[in-house]
């Protein structure tokens, strides 16, 4: 059953247009990548700038007063594995020498559906985060992004969407202890989404859409922006 509803989900676009943005703000911009899987990539949104990434670098600098740059390095399906194999080197441009200075990933939720052991998982993201490390040669902040409540996504049937939404808080606990003892790794936990709304999803009903975005950014942001001010602090 799990393997035909991979199948059946409808396939909608990545967010099109250009895959970087900036926001104003003062000082030099500080550069975010966001990588990851299909919510990174803004399926269920028309661009970036009202996608995840752009969502996400509107609050951070306002919160924060600073200009932002923010790429994204993600594609549909990809899982812990995959990203690592395929998208980290896409990090950096070598052709402006950009580079972040902050990365947030965003991964889980098609491990979730392929039914990743969570120690494997663990595994896979901690291998994840020291190949980030080891491509962009420091110890940048890490910030994982806490897995979506999947029990809640109207597309899967009952019961898998219980299931499948157990399995998903299993992983996001490893997200949580992965990041509990790293230095400069962090867990944002989703927090309170306003799932329940009906224009939270896409047409999919499976990948949020710009409404969706715009509150799981929000989210997003005012925990990077925590991390950034404990960050200079210490």
């Amino acid at each position: 059953m799990r393997q035909r509803l991979l199948r059946e989900i409808p396939l909608l676009s990545e967010a099109g247009g250009e895959d970087h943005g900036e926001t104003a703000g003062s000082g030099e911009p500080l550069r975010l990548a966001v990588l990851g899987d299909s919510a990174a990539a803004g399926v269920g949104a028309p661009n970036h700038q009202v996608a995840l990434a752009g969502q996400t670098a509107d609050t951070l600098a306002v919160l924060t007063g600073r200009a932002l740059s923010w790429r994204v390095t993600a594609r549909s399906g990809a899982t812990a594995r995959t990203i690592r194999r395929d998208l980290v080197p896409r990090l950096t441009d070598p052709h402006t020498q950009w580079r972040p200075d902050i990365v947030l990933l965003v991964v889980g939720v098609n491990d979730a559906m392929r039914l990743r052991p969570p120690a494997a998982f663990r595994r896979d993201v901690a291998l994840l985060v020291a190949t980030i490390r080891s491509h962009l040669g420091t110890p940048v902040p890490v910030l994982l992004a806490g897995l979506p409540p999947v029990s809640r996504f109207p597309l899967l049937p009952t019961p898998l969407r219980q299931l499948l939404g157990i399995y998903a808080r299993r992983l996001d606990h490893q997200l949580h202890r992965l990041a509990r003892p790293e230095k400069d790794v962090f867990h944002l936990p989703v927090g309170s989404l306003p799932i329940y709304r009906p224009d939270f999803f896409a047409e999919d009903k499976f990948h949020p859409g710009p409404a969706g975005y715009r509150a799981w950014g929000r989210i997003l942001g005012m925990h990077a922006a925590t991390v950034l001010e404990y960050s200079e602090m210490t």
